[in-house]
């Protein structure tokens, strides 16, 4: 039996090669190769004076263009119901996480009602440790009952203070440093002004003025909330 050797100049077939290779050659083209390619041709129109073989080809790439501008815009409808389900989606899943969190809360404020209700500070359970916790900042203030008399009265024992802040020009108009610039200030500068903040008070130091003494608390002042803690 004779058995055939491949030469150099012998091929052998392969179909997947030849499907990748026919793939490659009739890749369709995008808009922008369309547009390119009708450019190409009406600039290769001009030059030759009008030949009718280019006018011919116009027409072919306008054809292929028409119908990639349907194509485009089928694709754009697709799109737009897309996007208005997913609007309609995140609607819903939003409505849906503002209920959620409303019953969190909802909990959280019953299971807080039922520790305080024990009186204890802490329970500890198989499955979580529910337990309060001290606040930051042990007192609050309610602003609608400190009158101006009461500011007054903290303000003199440092207890109430401002922060200042000061915008100065770019350079000073007699050429010294700025914090020199800063240390005049006293006097009327042009370019520079001048704002103060609402007082911040020492919500600490005030605490312990009452916590713990017999002084009487002022009406505005009262014990923070504790905060009531889940793991």
């Amino acid at each position: 039996m004779e058995t055939l050797i491949p030469t150099e100049t012998t091929q052998l077939e392969n179909p997947l090669r030849e499907l990748i290779m026919e793939a490659v050659e009739n890749k369709p083209a995008t808009l922008a190769d369309l547009i390119k390619r009708y450019q190409d041709i009406e600039e290769a129109l001009i030059e030759s004076g009008g030949l009718a073989e280019y006018g011919d080809q116009l027409a072919q790439v306008e054809g292929k263009i028409e119908r990639k501008l349907d194509a485009c815009k089928g694709l754009i409808d697709y799109w737009k119901g897309q996007v208005a389900y997913l609007d309609e989606k995140e609607k819903t899943y939003k409505g849906r996480k503002t209920g959620i969190k409303g019953g969190i809360d909802w909990l959280r404020a019953s299971m807080k009602t039922a520790l305080q209700l024990t009186g204890k500070e802490k329970i500890k359970t198989p499955d979580g440790s529910y337990y309060f916790t001290k606040p930051r900042t042990p007192v609050k203030i309610d602003q609608e009952l400190l009158t101006e008399k009461y500011a007054l009265a903290l303000q003199k024992i440092g207890i109430k203070t401002h922060h200042i802040i000061i915008t100065l020009p770019q350079k000073s108009s007699y050429g010294e440093t700025m914090e020199a610039y800063a240390e005049r200030l006293c006097s009327t500068i042009p370019g520079a002004s001048w704002e103060v903040t609402e007082p911040a008070y020492d919500l600490t130091a005030l605490a312990a003025r009452y916590q713990d003494t017999n002084r009487k608390w002022p009406p505005y002042l009262a014990l923070a909330d504790k905060t009531f803690t889940i793991r």
